[in-house]
């Protein structure tokens, strides 16, 4: 091949993530395959004007995110299996970027952790805390998930309930629970990032399958009939669905679409897992899957996006046969969820700390998703005052991950719809955009202006003459 020269005009950051990030792109979009050299440091320096210092911090960059690997008297050559550092995960030194990318949701306006541990600190018996407790938790803070739990539509039963290391720690023990090695599970096709790592590593398989369209061209629930033929076809084991702020199209579930799924579900004997940590951002609470077919569904709750992601506290509750089975699971993995931090949790919510940090949340998330909507227009933003991030819809002609770079190379960062599909998967037309990241109100409003400046500078703008989608 000739030699390759990454295209770094529009970079406005540090250089050597432009040429990172360049890498990074050409690569996925199959410039760069696998075993293709890179050129020499000081060739490569020499073409682009910058000092080797900056080549060789760049490609340090693209082997630390596992796109490269350097053989010593060879040369530096595209990693054979490419396994990316996910974006969603902070990085101690990462440079300052905007961030609309990752769903922190406002942590800024999350309660004093030191008044929290004061409070503990001087709670009778705190000593208790500091040994091992059963791997379901106290019963205390079992009581506690009940009370999540409620937000989420759903009257749990404090035995049924355990304590988990957070949400992502109860998909891992709920899974492994529910399913065994070789099951297929239907999920939605395009889904929270992590599930497919996560099947991955218990030997699932998610089958990726179609919502319905809404009146408004946004998407709806998955498609029950879609879910039924894969049931056939398939053999789907169980369906992984977000009932109430589908990650990341935002769609809330109807009563209606809720039934018709049930309905499926009970037809084809499939388990259901239904995770949604954005739900009590929503003001109307709706049955969850666990109220309406609690034979076969498995609920996760956390307050992570609420008050305390630092915590690492979560709640499962699975159906009565699985119960022994689900406190084995989280013995195996990691014998039981802090007690400290869970009693941390429960004082939060005894006190009322968490529904007033969630008031102040619903409140700064309302502003932010209005200045979206104003800053974005005309292109089509799928969502509502209640959901923390939004689904926007591009030019058929704009490529997602080409805006993602260029944003990036901006200092906003932001996730092109690949981040949300099966690896197998052409990139739609589709960016998600979070709204509680970023801390300052004037620099969330200037990343939107990035955002819309470059969608229109990719466009073919006279043909935007109405919103899209």
């Amino acid at each position: 091949m000739t030699m390759w020269i990454p295209n770094i005009e529009a970079a406005e950051g540090p250089i050597y993530l432009a040429i990172a990030d360049a890498l990074e792109a050409d690569i996925t979009s199959g410039a760069l395959a696998q075993g293709d050299r890179l050129p020499p440091q000081r060739e490569l320096a020499y073409q682009l004007g910058v000092t080797l210092g900056t080549i060789t911090r760049a490609y340090g960059e693209a082997e630390r995110r596992r796109l490269v690997k350097g053989e010593t008297g060879r040369g530096t050559y595209i990693a054979s299996e490419t396994q990316k550092v996910s974006p969603l995960v902070p990085k101690e030194d990462e440079p300052e970027s905007c961030d609309l990318a990752r769903n922190f949701a406002y942590p800024h306006l999350n309660p004093s952790l030191s008044e929290g541990l004061v409070r503990m600190a001087r709670t009778a018996g705190i000593d208790r805390l500091n040994g091992f407790v059963p791997s379901e938790g106290l019963k205390a803070h079992r009581e506690t998930g009940v009370l999540v739990f409620k937000d989420y539509g759903l009257d749990a039963d404090p035995a049924r309930v355990a304590v988990t290391c957070g949400a992502q720690h109860g998909i891992q023990v709920t899974c492994q629970a529910l399913f065994r090695t070789g099951d297929a599970i239907a999920v939605d096709w395009f889904t929270y990032p992590s599930i497919f790592s996560s099947f991955a590593s218990l030997g699932l398989k998610p089958v990726p399958l179609p919502a319905l369209r809404r009146d408004d061209g946004g998407f709806g629930a998955m498609d029950p009939a879609a879910l039924a033929q894969a049931a056939r076809t398939h053999a789907v084991k169980g369906v992984f669905l977000m009932p109430n702020m589908q990650n990341p199209t935002t769609h809330t579930m109807s009563v209606e679409e809720r039934e018709d799924l049930v309905r499926v579900a009970r037809e084809c004997d499939l388990k259901i897992v239904e995770d949604d940590p954005y739900t009590p951002f929503l003001t109307e609470t709706l049955p969850a899957f666990g109220a309406l077919a609690p034979e076969r569904t498995a609920s996760i709750a956390s307050i992570s996006k609420v008050c305390s992601p630092g915590s690492r506290i979560g709640f499962v509750q699975v159906p009565e046969p699985f119960g022994d089975t689900i406190r084995n699971k989280i013995g195996e993995s990691t014998w039981m969820a802090s007690p400290i931090t869970a009693e941390l949790i429960a004082g939060w919510v005894r006190e009322g700390h968490l529904f007033k940090t969630l008031r102040l949340k619903r409140k700064a998330n309302r502003d932010r998703f209005l200045c979206a909507m104003e800053h974005l227009s005309p292109y089509h933003l799928q969502g509502d005052a209640n959901k923390v991030f939004g689904w926007l819809r591009l030019p058929d002609q704009v490529d997602p991950d080409a805006l993602q770079a260029a944003l990036g190379h901006q200092g906003v960062s932001v996730l092109s719809s690949r981040y949300f599909q099966a690896k197998d998967h052409t990139p739609a037309p589709y960016l998600r955009i979070t709204f509680g990241s970023e801390e300052s109100d004037e620099r969330f409003s200037w990343a939107l202006k990035r955002v819309k400046a470059t969608i229109d500078q990719l466009a073919d703008l006279p043909a935007l003459t109405r919103p899209v989608g």
